[in-house]
C-alpha cells in the first residue's frame, strides 16, 4: 500500500503477516475446491480451472496488503514458492493431499501436479520476484506487468479451457497433441482482457497511473499476442510460453514504445 499498521521499522514483519494471510486465502480456495469436486455436483474440467482462474489473481489482490517496502517482494514470493515446494512433494509422493490432486489433477494421479500444475506456480514466483507491482522507488512508479501477466495465464488460459471444451465443437487444431479450437481461443482472448482489465480497476483504487484508459490499448495487444502462442503452444507448456509473451511484448513496448508504456521495470 501499501499497508502496515506498525511502525515503518517493522515493515518486514508485516509483510510476513500478510505472506500468512495471503497462504491461507489461497489454500481456502483449494479446499473449497476440492471439497466440490469430491460432492460431483460441478464437472472435474469446472473445479480444476476454478483455481486457475482464480488463485492468481487472488493472490494478486493480496500483494496489496504488503507494506510496499523493498523487502515487500522477497517476502511475497514466498508463497508460490511453497506452493511449488508443496506439488514437488506431492507429486513425488512425499506428501498426501486429497484435496490438492482433486482440485488440480485430470485423472486423480498426484503426479500430474508436476506438469501444468507446477509450472503455473513457477510462473508464479518468477511474476512475484521480478514484478511485484510497487518496486524499490515508491508506488509511485509502481508497474502493471504482473496485472496483464496474470490476466493472460490466469484468466485468459483459464476460461479458453472452459469455453474451448463446451462451445468448441469437433474442428480442432495444436500442435504436439495439443487441442485447440477457434472458440476457445475467443475466450482466451476475451478472458485476458477481461481479467486484466478488472485488475488495473482494482489496483487503481491506490496507484492513480494505473488508468484503465490508458492501459486498455496495451492490454488488448498483449492479450492477441498471448492469443496467438496460446493456440501455437504444445500441450502443456503454455503457462510458460503465455507468460514469457507477455514478457516480449511489453519489454518491446517499454524499450521502443515508452510513451505508450510509461512504465519502467525496478526492483
Amino acid at each position: 500500500m501499501v499497508f502496515n499498521p506498525f511502525d515503518s521499522n517493522l515493515a518486514f514483519v508485516w509483510d510476513i503477516i500478510a505472506t500468512v494471510i495471503s497462504i491461507v486465502i489461497l489454500l481456502a480456495l483449494v479446499q473449497i475446491n476440492g471439497v466440490m469436486q469430491k460432492k460431483g455436483k460441478v464437472s472435474q474440467i469446472i473445479t480444476r480451472k476454478f483455481v486457475h482462474i482464480f488463485a492468481g489473481p487472488i493472490f494478486l489482490v493480496t500483494w496489496m496488503l504488503f507494506s510496499g517496502e523493498i523487502i515487500s517482494h522477497y517476502i511475497a514470493v514466498i508463497v508460490p514458492l511453497l506452493f511449488v515446494l508443496q506439488f514437488v512433494a506431492i507429486g513425488t509422493g512425499l506428501m498426501k493431499n486429497e484435496s490438492f490432486v482433486a482440485s488440480m489433477s485430470r485423472s486423480g494421479d498426484p503426479r500430474e501436479l508436476l506438469q501444468g500444475t507446477l509450472y503455473y506456480s513457477i510462473v508464479m514466483v518468477l511474476m512475484t520476484f521480478f514484478w511485484f507491482y510497487v518496486p524499490s522507488t515508491g508506488i509511485n512508479n509502481a508497474n502493471p506487468t504482473a496485472l496483464l501477466i496474470i490476466g493472460c495465464v490466469s484468466g485468459g488460459d483459464g476460461l479458453a479451457d472452459i469455453i474451448g471444451r463446451k462451445y468448441g465443437g469437433e474442428k480442432k487444431f495444436g500442435i504436439k497433441k495439443s487441442e485447440k479450437t477457434i472458440i476457445g481461443s475467443i475466450g482466451m482472448l476475451g478472458g485476458s482482457i477481461l481479467v486484466s482489465s478488472i485488475l488495473v480497476l482494482i489496483f487503481s483504487l491506490e496507484v492513480p497511473n494505473f488508468n484503465l484508459i490508458t492501459l486498455i490499448l496495451p492490454i488488448i495487444i498483449v492479450s492477441i499476442v498471448a492469443t496467438v502462442v496460446e493456440a501455437l503452444s504444445p500441450k502443456g507448456i503454455d503457462n510458460f510460453t503465455i507468460f514469457l509473451a507477455v514478457i516480449i511484448v511489453i519489454l518491446i513496448f517499454e524499450l521502443g514504445f515508452p510513451d505508450f508504456w510509461p512504465y519502467s521495470f525496478s526492483f
